[in-house]
Formats: structure tokens, sequence, C-alpha cells
């Protein structure tokens, strides 16, 4: 008996320290890439790349409309141009400045309701209600490796400086699943802008792995760890079970995160160029909301670039800090849109991350290079939580991995953020 519990105890202690040693291993690895990607050099593509299959503009909501009255508009005006065009109003978005008219118009009507109401003096902005998908090109069986991105990026050594403590980082997608053990503790209840209710749930699967991209609980044993390790999540769900996000649920979205006091937020989808988010006439009441939460509230937008590989010939705008994605070559990822609105890059091939169900998956997509770049900023935020967020915006920019080019480029945008940098230059050392 006495030999046999000798015998099982050793094993134990044999296997405790297999773990042990490999875990070490793990840690020695990840270092190493560390050190060898600290100077990593984006590759500018031979050519741009093209589209495996044809553009197409975004589907919307059918005889929909989103309306917002300019200041000081008269109400009963306002509901007698609605009542002339036999408009319904089916809700009401946001108050104030924010304000916007959900309106139902007669069936085949829709244009020309638009093309009134685009002209009208009541109103500042007309648009339709359109719905995006999510930007994730792939999704592999799960398995373990170590996480290229994070050397990439070189946040290893920028946990020494700042880890993102503080920060919550707003995740506007298909919801999030706080009950996996890569979440456990650090996300928020959330809002449900779909069903206009606090508390959501992740109804598709995306938003969770965006979530833990960015913010995944980290040296706990489990899965993948993130670069914004000591951050919070904020999820609002804006998505369907199909992936699908209309403009209407991104706007109470932007308003519920604002109103929450969340800094940055996070929203990995986009429509193929040239109807990109980027377009201000196509999406005149979304740039409200989006200047609104920049300007007023003083937060960061990260918007995914969207994986139709083709130029994006959209304005670089200073509220919407849109991301591209490369490869572990450092190359532009074959799936990545690009162009004159890109503010930065990151990675967004063969990244890891867990699934809504708590596996660990490996993905690619503009929809995880975006949280990438987003949980960097939370870094930055988290070292010197008194900067404002044009505060935070220059010392990205000003901490970036670059191409041996111009300082700027369609492909990368400003460049890849390098964490410690940026980090250390928050926290002044």
């Amino acid at each position: 008996m006495e030999q046999n519990l000798l015998r099982v105890r050793t094993l134990l202690g044999v296997r405790a320290a297999l773990c042990a040693l490999f875990l070490a291993l793990s840690f020695i690895f990840v270092l190493a890439q560390t050190a060898r990607a600290e100077e990593p050099k984006l590759v500018m593509p031979v050519q741009p790349p093209a589209p495996s299959k044809p553009l197409k503009a975004p589907v919307y909501r059918q005889d929909t409309l989103l309306v917002m009255p300019n200041k000081g508009a008269d109400a009963k005006e306002i509901s007698d141009i609605f009542k002339e065009i036999h408009g319904e109003l089916i809700e009401t978005i946001g108050e104030g400045e924010l304000t916007c008219y959900v309106i139902k118009v007669e069936k085949g009507k829709m244009l020309e309701c638009e093309r009134k109401l685009g002209q009208d003096k009541h109103f500042s902005a007309v648009q339709r209600d359109y719905v995006f998908q999510a930007n994730q090109a792939a999704v592999n069986d799960p398995y373990f490796s170590s996480q290229w991105h994070l050397s990439a990026l070189n946040v290893v050594r920028a946990w020494g400086y700042g880890q993102g403590g503080g920060i919550a980082i707003g995740v506007l997608d298909t919801g999030t699943n706080y009950g996996i053990s890569e979440l456990a503790g650090k996300t928020y209840s959330g809002y449900d802008a779909v069903l206009n209710r606090n508390g959501q749930s992740d109804v598709q699967g995306h938003g969770t792995m965006v979530a833990t991209t960015a913010a995944a609980v980290t040296n706990n044993r489990v899965g993948t760890a993130s670069p914004a390790r000591q951050s919070y999540v904020y999820p609002v769900r804006v998505g369907d079970s199909g992936g699908g996000i209309s403009t209407s649920a991104l706007l109470k979205g932007i308003q519920q995160a604002g109103n929450s006091g969340i800094r940055i937020i996070n929203i990995s989808a986009n429509g193929d160029p040239p109807y990109s988010f980027s377009n201000r006439s196509v999406f005149s009441a979304l740039h409200t909301y989006f200047r609104w939460f920049h300007d007023t509230k003083g937060g960061l937008i990260f918007v995914s670039a969207g994986n139709t590989p083709v130029r994006d010939s959209n304005p670089l705008l200073s509220y919407l800090i849109v991301v591209s994605a490369i490869n572990p070559s450092y190359s532009l990822a074959s799936f990545s849109t690009y162009g004159s609105n890109v503010w930065f890059t990151a990675p967004g091939q063969s990244i890891y991350c867990s699934t809504r169900d708590g596996r660990v998956a490996s993905v690619a997509g503009t929809s995880f290079s975006c949280p990438l770049a987003a949980a960097v900023a939370a870094m930055v935020w988290g070292a010197n939580p008194s900067l404002r967020n044009t505060q935070v915006e220059g010392i990205l920019r000003s901490n970036c991995y670059k191409p041996n080019t111009a300082s700027r480029t369609d492909y990368y945008g400003y460049g890849m953020p390098n964490a410690e940098a940026a980090v250390r230059a928050a926290a002044g050392r």
C-alpha cells in the first residue's frame, strides 16, 4: 500500500514538474519572440492587393431612414413633414444634439423621401439604416500556440510600465460572454442596443473573440494572453445572430458607451469602399455621433478597415481611427482594406483568442487588428489617466514601427504601435 502511494506521489511530482517546465519554456519563447521583434520593419506591398469578389454597396433596412433635426427645429413642423411623406416615427435615439428619428416610409418611396428630407432645412442629417457584417476573415480549429502579435506590438516589455489598469474598452459587437474564464471578473454587464435594455449576451460569437483579443485575463494558466491585461470590457450588443450590425444600433451603442464614461470604443465592422464608415456623406448621422464621442466626451473610436483588399479613398478623419491588418511576415494581410483613411496597422492573421464557449481559436481579419490597436491605447491611457484623447493619439502616432518610407502610408497609416515606447512615453519613463 505504501509503495503504491509512493508511486502515485512520484508520478504526480513528475507531472507537476513537466507542467512547470512547459510554462517556463513558453514564457522564455515569448520573451525570445519579443526580443527578436523589437524593431520590426513593415514590408510595403510590391503591388496593391486585388479583391477576390466584386465590391458591393451595403444592405440597409428597407423603407427606413435615420433623420437628425437641426438645432432649434420646430417639433410640430417636423411632425407635419413626416405626415406629409406618410412617414411613421418608430423610434427616437438620443436627445439634444444627438436626437435621431428612425422613421418608416411607404414601401417603394424611400428614395423619394430620402431626397426630400435631405433638402429640407429642418434636418442636419438624413441617411439609410445600413447593416454591416463583422470583419472576420476566418476561424480555424482551436489550438494553443505562441501569440506572435504580442511580440510584434512589443507588448511584453510594455507590461513593466502599464497594463491598461482602470480603463474600460467599449466593445460594440455581437455581445460578449462574460462567463468564460478569460473574461472572469473584468466584464461589465453592458447594454443591449438591439433590444434597448441593460445586460447583454453574445448572440453570434464574434464579440467574445474581439473582447478576449484586447483584454483577456492573463497569467491565469488558461487560454491566451492579451495586451490590455488589466483593462475591463464594457460590452454593447449592436449585432444580430448572423453578425449583422445596423447603423441605428451603433448610434445607441455609442451614446450608451459615452454616457457610461467609456473612453475607448472598438467597432470591428465596416463596409466595402466607398461605403466605409469614413464616408461622411453616406453616414451623416453616424458621423455626428462619432464626433460627439471624440470631441465632447473626449474618447477614441477604433474601427476595422475592412476585409476587402482595395484602396479606400475616403479621407483621414481626426475622430475615427481606422486600422488595417498585417500578417506574421509584417506585410499587409491579403484580405485587408487599406487607403487614405487608415491611421494604424496591427497584426490581424493567426491571432489567438477565446470563443464564446471558452475554447482557444486562431482567427484572422481586421476585426482583430482593430482591438489590438485599441488595447495599446488602453495601456497608454492606463499609464497616465490624465491624458486627453488627442494626447493619446499623438503618443501612438509618435511611437510606431514603420516601413522604410514616408511617415504615413495608405497601407499602414502612421505605422504599427510600439506598445513599450508608447506606454513609457505616457508614463514619462
